[in-house]
């Protein structure tokens, strides 16, 4: 490897909990693995809040803003970056990392050989349980990825999506979701950047489940 991995260093995380109202109201602000936020592996730095307000035994919410960034991300918009990046000249060029590698950035300015990856959410679970063993959720969602690092296009997202949680036991939870998902400005679906293909539609509809175990 040309050199260590950024990410790779102590990081901490601190969080408030705040509970008023009986209860029934919540705030929650966090900060996730801060540290020098060099480009890295997954070295996001992580700002957020989440608030939850329980309506009565069947209704709850509950909301979350955060904030992500990234210093010194190579810029695609630069071929002087790009040729570094093409020839071994980062932790993650494709001769030490050939899958999987953290994504550079579409960089605002072409000038500049690095830049400050940013992006924000934001997104609500409305939930509603009519008795104890079962669970359902309206999921809406809005994420700008300023730069396009973390999802490869530059654009914002929004999506909606309907979940239900069911316990079959004690110890077995289900939970099948139905979301549909669009970006706003830009074509980011449908692409795999590993195998140069790009995206070709702005919208994809997902279902997705998972099985738990609980022990």
């Amino acid at each position: 490897m040309n050199s260590p991995d950024p990410g790779a260093t102590p990081s901490f995380t601190a969080c408030v909990r705040y509970v008023f109202n009986d209860g029934n109201d919540d705030i929650y602000p966090c900060m996730d693995a801060i540290n020098g936020a060099g480009w890295g592996y997954n070295n996001l730095q992580w700002y957020g809040t989440t608030y939850y307000h329980k309506f009565n035994d069947q209704w709850h919410l509950s909301f979350e803003f955060y904030d992500l960034k990234e210093h010194d991300v190579p810029n695609l918009n630069n071929p002087t970056a790009v040729s570094a990046i093409v020839n071994g000249g980062t932790p993650f060029s494709p001769q030490y990392v050939p899958y999987d590698a953290p994504d550079a950035a579409n960089c605002h300015n072409s000038q500049t050989l690095t830049c400050t990856e940013t992006a924000i959410g934001a997104v609500a679970y409305l939930n509603y349980s009519p008795d104890p063993l079962n669970n359902f959720s309206l999921r809406p969602e809005y994420y700008f990825d300023e730069e396009g690092q973390r999802t490869g296009t530059r654009t914002g997202y929004y999506e909606v999506a309907l979940g239900w949680q069911h316990w079959l036991s004690p110890q077995i939870e289900l939970r099948p979701e139905l979301g549909y998902y669009r970006s706003i400005s830009a074509k980011a679906f449908n692409g795999n950047s590993n195998a140069g293909i790009a995206p070709d539609k702005n919208w994809t509809v997902m279902a997705a489940g998972d099985l738990i175990v609980h022990f």
